[in-house]
């Protein structure tokens, strides 16, 4: 797993992780998030666990984790890898470090590996991007901290707070409405503008129900002001 700045290309980041999992991930970037704080937006790929193709709208627990610290997420194009340049670029350095010794041969020694170049390439390694400088000379810790237990959020007129069942979905005049399974037991708001239902999960439209035909279509779109 890493996490990079895209500003100053610092490595906030790089861990040795067993599998893509919920737990692991959700582990590692609150431990970051603590440290250096919270970014205003995250740029990711629509790989596991951010992005999750049997759920619409592409909702993980892991993107949810992210919304209630209200970070705005931002996937890149599928198949157009050109979105996070500077990632797979910082890949093609890891790699080509990496293969300079012996790779290890153990889980548990992956993650000392990995220490190690992350302390030369924030602190020792000039990048031509930056003027030749280091990036923890340019790197500056967010000055918006993690939220330990993020509070309730306030769904304002004319949007109905409702809270989600343990299959994310809820029942309106008697209908059964689907959201998503990534917000199972969350607190979602409701605005009915007939014969139309608009969801949205904090700052965010998820999904838009059809009540006369039961059909409905994911989101990703901000909630507008007012």
């Amino acid at each position: 797993l890493s996490i990079l700045d895209d500003h100053s290309r610092y490595l906030l980041g790089l861990h040795a992780l067993e599998g893509t999992g919920t737990s692991g991930v959700e582990q590692r970037l609150t431990e970051t998030f603590r440290r250096y704080g919270i970014p205003d937006q995250m740029l990711m790929d629509h790989g596991t666990p951010w992005w999750n193709v049997n759920n619409e709208p592409g909702l993980t627990k892991i993107s949810v984790l992210l919304m209630k610290q209200g970070i705005d997420i931002i996937h890149s194009g599928i198949g157009h890898p050109q979105t996070q340049g500077k990632v797979e670029r910082f890949h093609r350095t890891l790699k080509a470090e990496l293969k300079c010794q012996p790779l290890p041969e153990t889980f548990s020694a992956w993650q000392p590996r990995l220490d190690e170049f992350r302390e030369v390439y924030n602190g020792v390694r000039p990048h031509e991007a930056i003027g030749m400088d280091v990036p923890a000379q340019r790197y500056r810790v967010s000055p918006r901290k993690y939220v330990e237990k993020p509070p309730v959020w306030n769904y304002p007129a004319p949007y109905e707070p409702i809270q989600l069942n343990s299959q994310g979905s809820f029942r309106f005049t008697g209908q059964a409405c689907f959201v998503s399974k990534a917000l199972a037991d969350e607190v979602v708001g409701v605005r009915q503008l007939a014969p139309k239902l608009l969801v949205c999960y904090r700052t965010t439209y998820v999904r838009e129900i059809d009540l006369k035909t039961g059909r409905s279509r994911m989101m990703d779109a901000p909630v507008e002001e007012g």
